[in-house]
């Protein structure tokens, strides 16, 4: 019967619960992994995001998550992650006490300097007002497609299972095991369980296992692409002021601008969530400030949802009913970056705790 058990479950196949998986993977090669989602790998948030490697964190609690997550990346890909590209982060801001505040800024360049305007040379129109203080460090972006489509490959290719398009809708306590009770009454055995589903945690019946603190609502996340490719020495570019960014995507021929979508409590459904007015009035108001006197046109958009807490940080909490169950999730469109501390925290609680 023993033989039957999995040592670890995860249902979830995103970036957050591909990172649990990997971590328990390469700390223990041995263990039988099962990976569950109800789509496919990628399919929620984590296909859709920029995956940006910036140096912000707005409180400690960010700043310790940032720091582990980078030293994860650094250990799963050290010689660089797929499809991604370091570079230069150039942050415009008016408030440069606060930037230095939430940053690990190196320097700042003159807004005027010649080599700044030749580095933007293919955002012409853009103009850097002279009250504007620019701030030089150092990031990366990577479609986090990228990153779970590999991490799924790798974990295969050491036995993992990986089962998609299989829900789970329930989560039993046995004497020494997790009892998983598929949507179509199926049944499998876990010592150990991670439920890292994104934006379908709040309204699952599996979010009975989460205490009701943090509470939990569901943001729909856009980004536009604009018109105007990107030379191969573009930076990123952080409108610090707005949260928002301006991403060279080099390969695919155009800028993506990121910035905050105010839509709340969407559902996570890829056929149901488009760029609304509202979002391009935000996008307009934004881009207004920097181009002149036109906003490049938009070649196309994207558009989903994260989960977000009630402080926005991405959390990891053991079940409060279910021993041997941790919860990680909230991932705030930051799941990339502060997901894999997450997982960590997850996967080393419960083989401390849970033989």
């Amino acid at each position: 019967m023993t033989d039957s058990i999995y040592d670890l479950a995860v249902i979830g196949a995103g970036v957050m619960g591909l990172s649990a998986a990997f971590i328990a993977a390469s700390s223990r090669p041995g263990d039988r992994i099962v990976i569950f989602d109800r789509e496919t790998v990628g399919a929620g948030a984590s296909g859709f995001a920029p995956g940006i490697q910036i140096n912000i964190g707005r409180n400690e609690k960010e700043r310790s998550l940032l720091n582990r997550g980078t030293k994860i990346w650094r250990e799963i890909y050290p010689h660089g992650r797929p499809g991604g590209r370091d570079c230069d982060v150039l942050w415009l801001t008016r408030d440069p006490e606060e930037l230095t505040r939430t940053s690990c800024v190196v320097s700042t360049v003159p807004s005027t300097s010649f080599a700044l305007r030749e580095r933007l040379s293919s955002l012409p129109q853009f103009l850097i007002p002279s009250d504007i203080v620019v701030a030089l460090d150092r990031g990366s972006y990577c479609p986090v497609n990228s990153i779970v489509q590999d991490l799924a490959q790798r974990l295969g290719a050491v036995g993992t299972s990986i089962r998609e398009r299989t829900s789970i809708a329930r989560i039993r306590q046995r004497p020494s095991h997790l009892l998983l009770e598929s949507s179509d009454h199926s049944e499998l055995l876990a010592r150990r369980g991670v439920l890292a589903i994104g934006p379908w945690l709040p309204d699952s019946p599996l979010r009975a296992h989460l205490a009701k603190e943090p509470r939990l609502r569901v943001k729909k996340v856009v980004a536009l692409h604009l018109a105007a490719r990107p030379t191969t020495n573009c930076p990123m570019i952080g409108l610090f002021d707005d949260y928002a960014f301006l991403i060279p995507m080099i390969e695919e021929g155009y800028w993506l601008f990121s910035f905050t979508s105010q839509e709340w409590d969407v559902r996570p459904d890829p056929g149901g969530l488009h760029v609304s007015s509202d979002d391009l009035a935000r996008a307009t108001a934004i881009l207004t400030k920097w181009f002149s006197p036109d906003i490049p046109a938009v070649a196309s958009a994207r558009a989903f949802c994260d989960c977000y807490s009630d402080d926005g940080v991405p959390f990891s909490r053991p079940a409060q009913d279910v021993a041997g169950l941790y919860v990680i999730g909230g991932g705030s469109g930051n799941g990339f970056r502060f997901g894999p501390a997450c997982a960590e925290e997850a996967i080393g609680s419960l083989y401390s705790h849970h033989r």
